[in-house]
């Protein structure tokens, strides 16, 4: 087959992760593969293409770039890692093929302001429109799409995410912390709770429990949680910025314990992640998270007192905690990309036969 994957999004987030592995396992089971996004790639199916970005809108004019660019593409089939990617595949009025569109999440119907909130509508609507299938990451996913439109449930499919195992994997010999050592990235945003995380590591502190907290994440300095560190007088928080796709493994090796506790995702990489790498992953229970992690973490109330009293229980027994890495191990085994390719594969023989 010859199939075009499309992306309003560079390979440094989750959704240009998805569709960089997706298109790179596809690309090797022998199909003729391109992959349009922003910031090209070195592999010689990846195309870049010209963007201009003026400022906060830079994500609602990049459909516009992405369909102009899209205009002399030839393919038999068409895939859109997002909504704004669908978009891009009706402005290039590229309707005459089978077209997928991946939706991730229902984030923006929850979370997102008036204005975002609109513009995703508005983008899932055309997607919706042009798309012969739907990928959902999750069957919670599924659920959700299912309740704020009325997009036919037939049309969509669910499709898990991989992970990539040459990527995330456990330490031969675990790494030894001086200080208990908690660590979190994902995200600053709102939905992510960090402020919840910040207060478990106050109760943690009147537990008497040493311990030191590492936040992961780009931007922080915009934000109030620094501020909000600095008023409950926490010495043991410290912020560590952006943390590269090649240093990820590290950081989350480096931990005795990963915490996560967003009240909404689509799926979860970062604590499936952890889990691949041997730590021990603690999760909030809502949006996919439980349906993603199952038993290889464990998922409690986004509350600080449930995270302090689960973290307080593994570090104070050992046991509970290697028992916890051993199991997220095993539970991470079971995401592969290939899994992931193979199922997106049936979907697109189904659309062609």
């Amino acid at each position: 087959m010859k199939l075009t994957y499309v992306s309003c999004l560079t390979e440094h987030c989750g959704i240009g992760r998805y569709t960089h592995e997706l298109a790179r396992h596809v690309h090797q089971n022998g199909h003729d593969v391109t992959l349009y996004r922003k910031d090209g790639g070195k592999e010689l199916y990846i195309k870049g293409y010209p963007y201009r970005s003026f400022k906060n809108l830079r994500h609602y004019i990049a459909p516009y770039y992405l369909g102009k660019a899209l205009k002399h593409q030839e393919s038999q089939l068409w895939h859109a890692d997002y909504v704004d990617s669908g978009l891009a595949l009706v402005l290039a009025k590229k309707n005459n093929q089978p077209v997928v569109v991946t939706a991730h999440d229902a984030i923006p119907f929850i979370y997102g302001k008036p204005l975002a909130k609109s513009v995703y509508q508005y983008q899932l609507k055309q997607s919706a429109q042009i798309a012969n299938a739907i990928i959902v990451v999750s069957e919670h996913s599924k659920n959700d799409l299912l309740k704020f439109t009325s997009i036919p449930e037939e049309k969509i499919h669910v499709v898990h995410n991989g992970i990539n195992h040459h990527e995330f994997y456990p330490d031969t010999e675990p790494i030894k912390n001086d200080v208990f050592t908690i660590c979190y990235i994902g995200g600053l945003a709102k939905h992510k709770n960090l402020e919840t995380l910040i207060r478990t590591a106050q109760l943690l502190e009147r537990k008497q429990i040493t311990f030191k907290l590492q936040i992961g994440g780009g931007g922080y300095h915009q934000t109030y949680l620094p501020k909000l560190v600095r008023e409950l007088g926490l010495g043991n928080v410290e912020f560590k910025g952006f943390i590269a796709n090649d240093k990820l493994r590290s950081f989350l090796s480096s931990a005795d314990i990963f915490v996560y506790p967003s009240l909404y995702e689509g799926f979860g990489f970062p604590p499936l992640e952890a889990m691949a790498c041997g730590t021990a992953t603690l999760s909030s229970n809502r949006g996919s998270l439980p349906e993603v992690l199952k038993d290889g973490a464990i998922c409690c109330e986004p509350t600080p007192e449930a995270l302090a009293e689960h973290i307080a229980d593994l570090y104070r027994h050992p046991e509970k905690l290697l028992s916890l890495c051993q199991k997220g191990i095993e539970i991470a085994s079971e995401y592969t990309w290939e899994k992931t390719a193979e199922k997106t594969l049936a979907i697109y023989q189904k659309l062609m036969s």
